[in-house]
């Protein structure tokens, strides 16, 4: 973490407005990172037909039942994330809706795995009155926080099945939500694009030129809003559906310059512009 550490506190001295979201983020990463999850891909029976529907367009999550052993882990590390919080020097609020969570969690053992599955499935919480004094956006976050930690034995099946086999979708291969970022990467055909999941982080390869979101590639539909004082940073716009997809173009930062809450300013930028963002956003502007 040491190294992820200094990136972070050399990222927020330049933008120091992203202060408070970043220790936020700290606190989870350090949780998330620390977890070893259990190893749930070469023991899945189902991993033939998985991966036949996978070649069909099916994101992995889809195709098949998810396994328990992701949904207990996961369960786990929210409710660990939770106790980070309470203890933490963040926002009241924030404190706030931990202190509420874990007060439940205590009495309903049952209700992070539910919540998992529920985020996995719906993108939301399914009218859990426990919860409806806490703010639904928080703890979809908190729950996809700890799917990306859970999820990293499947991640790297699939990136590994990525390499026999093209996906090329606007949407995640692992859980089938809508990228949050772009990434220009430099391989031997030349500069090539990277989509980086806005829920469990995942990160694919998608055509260079393209609207990920509505699969416009018309040039001249397809803009660049650059910014002068950041030049690996830019907003890529689409004309004919109106969003935009904030995009990473150096090398080096990619651990902080790709975790979404470190271009918040992206997304005002992109907003005053007239663009909307899609799918889900962990944080909210």
């Amino acid at each position: 973490m040491g190294t992820l550490d200094a990136a972070i506190k050399d990222w927020v001295n330049e933008r120091p407005y992203l202060k408070e979201i970043a220790q936020l983020h700290e606190i989870i990463t350090t949780i998330v990172e620390g977890d070893v999850a259990p190893e749930v891909a070469g023991a899945d029976a189902n991993w033939g037909r998985t991966v036949d529907e996978f070649k069909k367009g099916i994101p992995v999550l889809r195709a098949n039942e998810i396994n328990e052993a992701i949904i207990e882990n996961a369960a786990n590390l929210l409710i660990e994330i939770i106790d980070a919080l309470t203890a933490a020097s963040l926002p009241d609020k924030i404190i706030s809706y931990s202190q509420q969570a874990q007060a439940i969690f205590h009495k309903r053992t049952d209700l992070p795995g539910q919540l998992i599955e529920d985020v996995l499935e719906n993108n939301s919480i399914q009218n859990n009155a426990d919860l409806e004094e806490i703010d639904e956006g928080f703890i979809v976050f908190l729950a996809w926080s700890a799917l990306s930690g859970a999820l990293k034995p499947l991640k790297q099946q699939v990136a590994e099945l990525l390499n026999d086999h093209q996906w090329r979708k606007g949407y995640c291969p692992v859980c089938g939500q809508l990228p949050a970022m772009g990434h220009l990467v430099r391989t031997e055909k030349g500069r090539e694009r990277d989509l980086v999941c806005g829920c469990c982080q995942m990160k694919w390869r998608y055509r260079r030129i393209g609207c990920p979101y509505c699969d416009n590639s018309k040039q001249e539909q397809l803009k660049i809003i650059g910014l002068d004082d950041e030049p690996d940073l830019r907003i890529d716009t689409c004309e004919k559906c109106k969003c935009y997809l904030k995009t990473y173009t150096g090398e080096g930062k990619e651990q902080v310059a790709l975790a979404d809450w470190s271009t918040l300013h992206l997304d005002l930028i992109a907003k005053k512009h007239g663009f909307k963002r899609v799918g889900y956003q962990r944080y909210e502007v």
